[in-house]
């Protein structure tokens, strides 16, 4: 019994120090995006997600029908909160782009007042349309995202963006798409009304 609150010190330690890390890391990957979007970013090496990221936030950046569609630009804030918490995992499904899951935290963007939701987890399939195409006879088939061909600038976008869709809520209160979860017909719906408000400025990339 002597030895239990040595142990409880020890565990509330352990958590605190947990999560000033992961604050801590946080703070690093919002300083990066920032610094991407400036003119030091010709000294960094951009990942396929850094250069993903860019191209949406340029998007929804702009008055079109994309930006409105996610309801202006306070939804760039979301997708910061998103590529944030982005992790790459190994999904055998590759008709997943990226995937999130768990309990969920609602936001509110305090400049346009958008609302929106936090995923507890955010990952993208290394062997889905993100990352990876069919090369080899014997790899798995990747699916279009939308129209587009997987591993590519464009479907890297969508993909992005059809996630963001899943976050952020319309004027109405209901999200800007609904939760597809394991419902391929219904994710593949989600991609096409995405990509009718979008498409356009993903193409002129």
């Amino acid at each position: 019994m002597k030895y239990q609150p040595l142990l409880a010190i020890a565990l509330l330690l352990t958590i605190a120090v947990s999560g000033f890390s992961k604050s801590l890391s946080e703070e690093k990957q919002r300083s990066r995006l920032q610094t991407l979007r400036t003119e030091e970013a010709k000294n960094m090496h951009p990942t396929p997600l850094d250069r993903a990221y860019l191209d949406t936030y340029r998007i929804l950046s702009d008055h079109n029908q994309c930006s409105r569609f996610f309801g202006g630009t306070g939804s760039r804030q979301v997708l910061d909160e998103l590529v944030i918490r982005l992790r790459d995992q190994t999904i055998t499904d590759t008709r997943i782009g990226i995937r999130m899951s768990g309990t969920f935290t609602s936001k509110v963007e305090p400049q346009e007042g958008t609302a929106y939701r936090l995923f507890e987890h955010a990952e993208i399939n290394n062997h889905g349309a993100f990352y990876h195409s069919k090369t080899f006879p014997a790899e798995p088939y990747v699916p279009n995202m939308g129209s587009f061909l997987p591993n590519t600038r464009e479907a890297r976008v969508l993909i992005l963006l059809h996630e963001l869709a899943h976050m952020i809520k319309s004027k109405d209160g209901t999200w800007l798409i609904p939760d597809d979860g394991n419902d391929s017909r219904l994710s593949r719906s989600n991609t096409l009304t995405v990509e009718s408000k979008c498409g356009q400025q993903i193409r002129s990339l």
